[in-house]
């Protein structure tokens, strides 16, 4: 009888170990029913996100008729360049706050760029031409005609990529660059405390 009482626990804890081992399997079926079917499926890449936070668009766009008072300076290279842009610029907004101005448009700038020489053309707009001629200066038209723009966002030390994207956009779209591109500084960094993310679109007429 002992020997018998015994046998009941062993019996009790086998029949348990039992019951656990195929409560496992049926947890193990029921996580296998969330596998997809289709195993050749590869696992999707993570989107991987660069240092910066840069955005560019690029579509064709009809340009209007503008006026730009214009300022020119030469540099040896790139960087120079750019401490001349902010000079000409300088010197704009002097003109404007001499004459009672407001530029009617967001400033702009043309680039050209040679072996050994840098060309920065720096300009305002404004609604007609001055009464007289401001030493240094000269006036650049818009035409109405189509072109092509790239809306960039992002940090101008960034904006050859832009470039690139538009070479991308008018070699797909079977589309030529006619003269100089040039960019129009939408988002000012004195106002805008996020540098990283300015507006800065770039138009180029096309053919």
């Amino acid at each position: 009888m002992k020997f018998f009482l015994l046998l009941i626990p062993i019996f009790f804890f086998e029949s348990c170990e039992y019951i656990n081992s195929k409560l496992d399997d049926y947890a193990k079926k029921d996580t296998a029913v969330v596998t997809p079917h289709d195993t050749t499926q590869t696992t999707p890449t993570p989107i991987q996100k660069s240092d910066d936070e840069t955005v560019i668009n690029v579509e064709p766009t009809q340009l209007r008729p503008k006026l730009y008072l214009v300022m020119k300076d030469w540099a040896p290279d790139e960087k120079e360049a750019h401490a001349k842009q902010k000079l000409l610029f300088n010197n704009l907004e002097f003109i404007l706050f001499k004459n009672k101005l407001l530029a009617v448009g967001s400033p702009v700038a043309w680039h050209e760029y040679s072996p050994n020489q840098c060309t920065v053309e720096a300009g305002v707009q404004l609604e007609k031409r001055l009464t007289y001629t401001e030493p240094g200066t000269y006036y650049r038209q818009i035409k109405r005609t189509k072109a092509a723009v790239v809306h960039f966002f992002g940090r101008r030390s960034l904006l050859s990529r832009a470039y690139d994207s538009l070479n991308v956009w008018l070699t797909e779209n079977h589309q030529k660059a006619v003269g100089t591109p040039w960019e129009e500084y939408v988002s000012d960094p004195k106002v805008m405390k996020e540098t990283d993310f300015l507006q800065t679109d770039i138009y180029v007429e096309t053919r």
